[in-house]
């Protein structure tokens, strides 16, 4: 009894020991995206910007300038209050036209709080306190108040883009839904508007559920399929939604479809890979199109164009659809006594909206993604048997981790919950820390050795021709600069949520959890703009449909967090956590 409360004590004391670190790495992310000038996150009040639409394309570098001013009226003063004021990124400050103030020439100090000293104010008439702020791909934003003056920016304030035509100011919080968003029924409504087929599905699942599993209802059972048979369900309704959609769906949709396309053709015609400048996705490792560019080659002389091109995007639709066999052998491996929570798992993984509407386009996430799915199996695997792999399983997961890295970088943030676990494994099965340290070290030096055999060639030309590993596509070194609305982001943006409930389609616009929730489970983004013709009733159903495996989800989180009992199932509920964790953030 004493050595299983020292037991839970020392448990304990790690997780404090865990949470503590994590609390104090997110304090200092914080501090740093509060502080570093290349963040463009405006913090604390009063922030305000010119009332403009949000506009979904992007926009081309340039700066722009937005007069923002205020009218002082009946004030008399001595002199010498103070205006503060932060500007993104720069300002001037003039009072009846006269300069009072200008921000420094640099400025990467935009984050800087700045006090004017005001003149005295003889209070005849009708003084105007004008602020001009200037910014560089970004809505210029302004935020200043003078308490002696009750002088606070806010909607008060009048913002003009040309000095003629004033309007009201924007608080910053405040994002403008695009138009677009609005050319959509409500998620409620359309909720409301297909509750009667719902409520017969429901009852009919209900219904056969539950009188399942009776002496009298052998025939009732037969029509209750099992994990495999819910399996071999959702690959023949993928068959049947690629035939029906294969001619259907607009020939541009998807992300970055055109930067996909453009890849492809360049290494079919040049047989050479692109560095990162050369193109708007040739930052992106090449496996998925040096693949696409041997299919090029072999369907060229046999299609036209536009039939090549819908060929092509089979690679993609085969990798999404192939995550339904993954998702099923991960919850045989998960739950192997629990035929009920095979089929919620399968169903839930095999139908996941954002994999649906990827796969059905022309780009490198499906493959990316079923790669990663299989490590992640392989892990499953490797937890739920208690021990690390042999030689055999570890060149097997190095492979695929090489593989995935040669499709995409960010397959890279499976390494970190892969590792964990393995050291978890490693340091539980071995009879010492020392022996279980140096299984750990060989599982992940044998590992990371394949991986490197397979994909460390293109990494090293990055650094070698780039002077980087890896170029992001955000990179300035690549030169192709643009933004997109708002141009920056506030605190509320990190934490407010709601939108997607009611208008999912570029919910996104007003915040990070209205962005995840849209695309995980809504094609929030319309396939990258192009109004693809799903069934936008149903879909936009799944806003609050999704509500109900959401909180099982969060619950399933909680339990990773809070449960006691050892064994596989705590380490896979916590494997399966840590990587969800650090894919957010």
């Amino acid at each position: 009894m004493a050595m299983e409360i020292a037991v839970q004590r020392r448990s304990w004391f790690k997780g404090l020991i865990v949470a503590a670190l994590v609390a104090l790495a997110a304090a200092a992310s914080v501090a740093w995206a509060v502080r570093d000038p290349g963040i463009a996150l405006l913090t604390g009040d009063g922030w305000i910007r010119y009332p403009e639409a949000t506009r979904l394309p992007i926009r081309q570098p340039g700066t722009m300038t937005t007069a923002f001013r205020v009218r002082i009226e009946g004030v008399r003063t001595a002199g010498g209050e103070v205006l503060t004021l932060r500007a993104m990124r720069s300002a001037v400050v003039t009072l009846d036209g006269k300069p009072l103030f200008r921000t420094p020439g640099d400025r990467s100090r935009w984050k800087e709080t700045f006090r004017v000293e005001l003149p005295p104010l003889s209070g005849d008439g009708t003084r105007e306190l004008r602020i001009d702020v200037t910014n560089v791909n970004g809505h210029p934003a302004l935020a200043a108040h003078c308490r002696p003056l009750g002088l606070a920016t806010g909607r008060s304030w009048e913002a003009s883009r040309d000095g003629k035509l004033w309007l009201p100011a924007l608080p910053a919080d405040e994002i403008p839904p695009p138009a677009l968003s609005r050319t959509f029924p409500r998620a409620d409504r359309a909720t409301v508007s297909l509750l009667p087929l719902f409520g017969f599905v429901f009852l009919a699942v209900f219904l056969l559920r539950y009188h399942a599993g009776g002496p009298a209802t052998a025939r009732l059972n037969r029509l209750v399929p099992s994990a495999a048979g819910v399996r071999n369900l959702l690959i023949a309704a993928w068959l049947v939604m690629a035939a029906n959609n294969f001619w259907k769906l607009p020939l541009g949709m998807g992300m970055d479809n055109t930067g996909h396309w453009l890849y492809i053709r360049h290494i079919a015609e040049s047989w050479r890979i692109p560095l990162a400048g050369e193109g708007w996705q040739m930052f992106q490792p090449p496996l998925f199109h040096v693949l696409e560019a041997a299919a090029y080659r072999l369907l060229t002389p046999f299609f036209e164009g536009e039939t090549v091109v819908r060929l092509l995007k089979l690679l993609p639709l085969v990798c999404g659809m192939a995550q339904v066999e993954v998702v099923y052998r991960a919850m045989r491996t998960a739950c192997p006594d629990r035929e009920g929570l095979q089929v919620t798992g399968t169903l839930l993984g095999g139908l996941l909206p954002m994999n649906l509407y990827m796969a059905q386009s022309l780009g490198n996430e499906p493959l990316s993604g079923l790669l990663t799915a299989l490590i992640v199996l392989a892990s499953f695997r490797m937890i739920a048997a208690g021990g690390l792999p042999g030689w055999r399983g570890q060149i097997w997961i190095g492979a695929l981790l090489g593989l995935a890295l040669l499709t995409k970088v960010t397959a890279v943030l499976i390494v970190p919950p892969l590792l964990a676990a393995a050291a978890c494994i490693a340091l539980g099965e071995a009879p010492s820390r020392r022996e279980g340290l140096r299984s750990w070290m060989s599982f992940a030096f044998l590992a990371a050795a394949v991986a490197l055999v397979l994909c460390g060639w293109y990494y090293l030309r990055n650094y070698i021709e780039m002077g980087r590993f890896f170029i992001g596509g955000w990179d300035p070194s690549r030169r192709i600069e643009w933004w997109q609305d708002p141009g920056f982001r506030t605190p509320a943006q990190l934490y407010r949520f709601g939108e997607a409930l009611f208008y999912p389609v570029f919910s996104s616009c007003q915040g990070f959890w209205d962005a995840i929730y849209s695309t995980f489970w809504m094609d929030g983004f319309l396939g990258a703009y192009d109004r693809p013709p799903w069934n936008y009733p149903l879909m936009l159903s799944g806003a609050w449909l999704s509500l109900v495996p959401t909180a099982a989800i969060l619950a399933g989180a909680a339990a990773a967090l809070f449960q006691r009992e050892g064994g596989a199932g705590r380490g896979l509920l916590r494997f399966s956590l840590g990587a969800v964790l650090i894919y957010l953030a």
